[in-house]
């Protein structure tokens, strides 16, 4: 119906609104297509990530401190295992807030999985943190 003309119950017939896009629903050229699938959809045959993607978000699950620690032994992968731990222990008793060597070395006592040369390092650290005489001096009391 157009403008001025009448529906069959005898009423003017308002004009209708365009509809937009292509009389079999497609939307015109000059229009973008809200129902086309983006980035952000989930691809049907999509299952969980895998290879990269599963290692990244594995890394955002650790704690700071261990991922933090795994980055510095990756750093120093390249120096024998011995050299590396000990560059490792330095870095984390040069750098480190106390709270972050606390709570490092709280992980690696509980046993937590991370990298075996981060690990080596911070045993180290903790070795280079004990004083010998006073272990062994009865406390005074």
């Amino acid at each position: 119906m157009t403008q001025g003309q009448t529906d069959p119950s005898g009423r003017h017939a308002r004009p209708q609104e365009p509809s937009g896009g292509l009389s079999d629903g497609r939307p015109a050229p000059d229009e973008p297509d809200l129902d086309a699938p983006t980035d952000a959809d989930p691809a049907p045959t999509q299952g969980p990530p895998t290879g990269e993607a599963a290692d990244a978000q594995r890394r955002q699950r650790l704690p700071a401190e261990v991922r933090m620690g795994e980055d510095i032994a990756r750093a120093m992968a390249h120096h024998p295992p011995q050299r590396a731990a000990e560059e490792i222990a330095t870095h984390i008793r040069k750098f480190w807030d106390p709270r972050m060597r606390s709570s490092i070395v709280g992980r690696v006592e509980a046993g937590e999985p991370m990298d075996d040369l981060l690990r080596a390092g911070v045993q180290l650290y903790r070795q280079g943190e004990i004083d010998r005489a006073e272990v062994a001096e009865p406390s005074g009391g």
